[in-house]
This record gives structure tokens, C-alpha cells and sequence, in this order.
């Protein structure tokens, strides 16, 4: 399997997915955002510049990204797992300002083009007139933790150190978070984003994800390709291909048959524990020769938290049996 970002964007090439993100974590469901009003724009937007002195190269890059309505929408996906980024504010609060000042050089550029802004005069100066506005810029930040809730900061305050009598006058800066653990239902959502974030949510508590496929049965027996994908990778919930059937001439899964044959019944069970013994012993045979943890990951496509875990589990056991470190993991 890839990185979980790479498939979590390319599920959001859809502009009906990203539409239905935009309206269920920053409109609370409203159906504010059209399909048909998003515009692509680059998927990276990245500004390469110099520090004071001129002696480092920065950079800040954004993921998915759409136009809507004149404002700039950015999607950033924070990897699922035990993963949470706590510079986070600090990384948003870059790509957007230099989002801005790439805009800013652009209108500079345009107008020294055009030589339409005089010398001596305040416009000429700063490089754009003074009625010349900006496209808004918004960032949305997706956390598909399946360890624990968010629990880095939501706005620039939390990282600081400030006198209370200071506070009020240092500018804060918030995140447009959205944290499935912090949502109980997810009704707000329209397309497969309401089973993903519904089987992170809830993915380690089977009981409670038993009941709410039951009721949902016909919406989660209805899964198409794209969100199989998204829900094996980020949420870690195998679908065989055993589960696949054909509805309106349409391939769609049956996660329903899947979670009952895997999760109730434990079918799938020595095929998992066979699949995870062979990365272990991918993974011991890259530890045999000095490789590095993220090495490891990035060679064998794997998660980097997954090989850390084996690792940890490696050095419990203090031998490469591949056996008794899967039977460490499971302790």
C-alpha cells in the first residue's frame, strides 16, 4: 500500500467528495459548496524564496487543492494513526502567508509590466494599489487518527508562553480542524467520507461498529471502488475481493460481509496473521542490515508507525523470529 495522503487526495479529485469534506467539517453539513462551483488549481502550490542573507531556501506546499468562489480552499490530510503534527499551526500559518505574498509578487509583477503605477506615489511603492484585494485563502485540516482524538494545539496561543496580560495583544491564529473522534454521528456527510470517517471513528470498537453498519446496512453494503481503497488504507478495514458484486452495472463491495467474516467470525484471521509475520520478516531481514526505520517504511511501501511497532516488538523479543515478535505485537 501507498502513503495514506496519496490515496486520501486522489479520493478528493472528486469534486463531489471534496465538496461534500467542505460542507460537513466547515458547514456543519449545509450544503453550501456546489460540485459544480469548484475550480482545479495546481495541486501543489509551492514558493521557493531565501531567508534574510540570502544563504537557505525555504518552501511551504499545500495538498489538495480547489478554487471555490473566488477563495483559495486547501485540504491537508495529518496522517492517520498515532500521527499528530503538533507544528501544525505553524505550517498553516506559512503556506497561507506565503500563498498571500506569491499573489502579492504576482499583482507586482503585472503592474511593472503595465507601468501603470507612478513613481513617488504610495501604490508604486508597495507594488499594488489601494483598492486591489487578494483571493482568501482557507485550510482545512483532516485528522484520520485511529490511535487517539487530536490532542496538539488548535491555535497559535496553545504554543505559546505569554503573559495573560500580553496575550491579548500577540495576533492568534486558528485551525479549521476536523477530528472525526470529536463527531458522534456523521450524517453531515454525503459520499463515502461518512463510512471513512465513521470506521476511524469507531474501527476499534466492533460491537459499536456492528451496530452501526446494521442500521446503515444498505449504505455500507454499497461501498464503490475508490472508498474500499481510502477505508483499507486509512481506516485499516479489509475488504476482500470475495465482497465485490455488481449493482446497476456498477462493482460495488458488501463491507457489511466483510466485517462479519473478518471482525465476527474471524475467517480472515490466519490469512492477517500470515500477511503480518511475511512484513515481519521483511521488516527484520532491513533491520539485519542496519537499514533505518523510515528506510524500511519507504522501501517496503509501508506505514512508518507500523514498522516502528514491529521494531519496538523486535527488540522485546531480542531475536528475529518472525513468530514470536507477531505474537509480541498482539500482547
Amino acid at each position: 500500500m501507498g502513503k495514506p495522503d496519496e490515496y486520501y487526495y486522489d479520493y478528493l479529485d472528486d469534486n463531489g467528495r471534496f465538496a461534500d469534506q467542505m460542507n460537513g467539517a466547515l458547514f456543519q453539513g449545509e450544503q453550501v459548496v456546489s460540485p459544480d462551483e469548484l475550480e482545479a488549481v495546481d495541486a501543489q502550490l509551492v514558493y521557493l524564496g531565501r531567508e534574510a542573507g540570502g544563504r537557505k531556501n525555504f518552501k511551504a506546499t499545500v495538498d489538495k487543492a480547489r478554487m471555490w468562489k473566488g477563495n483559495l480552499v486547501h485540504i491537508m490530510l495529518v496522517e492517520h494513526q498515532t500521527y499528530v503534527d503538533y507544528q501544525m499551526v505553524l505550517r498553516n500559518m506559512l503556506s497561507e502567508s506565503l500563498s498571500y505574498h506569491k499573489r502579492w509578487k504576482q499583482k507586482k509583477a503585472f503592474h511593472e509590466s503595465r507601468k501603470d503605477l507612478p513613481a513617488g506615489i504610495d501604490a508604486f511603492f508597495s507594488g499594488v494599489g489601494k483598492d486591489e484585494k487578494f483571493v482568501p485563502v482557507i485550510t482545512l485540516v483532516v485528522y484520520c487518527g485511529t490511535e487517539h482524538p487530536w490532542d496538539g494545539a488548535v491555535c497559535l496561543h496553545d504554543l505559546l508562553e505569554v503573559d495573560e496580560r500580553v496575550k491579548p495583544l500577540v495576533t492568534n491564529y486558528k485551525l479549521n480542524l476536523y477530528d472525526c473522534h470529536g463527531h458522534d454521528t456523521f450524517d453531515e456527510y454525503h459520499t463515502g467520507l461518512w463510512q471513512l470517517f465513521e470506521a476511524v471513528r469507531y474501527g476499534q470498537d466492533k460491537e459499536q461498529m456492528k451496530r452501526i453498519m446494521e442500521e446503515n446496512r444498505e449504505a455500507y453494503d454499497n461501498i464503490d471502488s475508490a472508498t474500499r481503497e481510502v477505508l483499507e488504507v486509512i481506516a485499516k478495514v479489509k475488504i476482500p475481493k470475495e465482497c465485490k458484486v455488481m449493482k446497476n452495472g456498477e462493482k460495488r463491495f458488501e463491507m457489511c460481509k466483510a466485517f462479519e467474516d473478518y471482525r465476527l467470525e474471524g475467517k480472515e484471521e490466519g490469512k492477517l496473521e500470515g500477511m503480518q509475520e511475511h512484513l515481519i520478516q521483511m521488516v527484520c531481514k532491513k533491520l539485519m542490515k542496519n537499514k533505518a526505520a523510515r528506510t524500511i517504511a519507504d522501501e517496503l511501501e509501508e506505514e512508518l508507525s507500523e514498522v516502528e511497532k514491529i521494531i519496538e516488538a523486535q527488540k522485546r523479543v531480542g531475536n528475529y523470529d518472525a513468530g514470536q515478535i507477531c505474537a509480541a505485537l498482539t500482547r
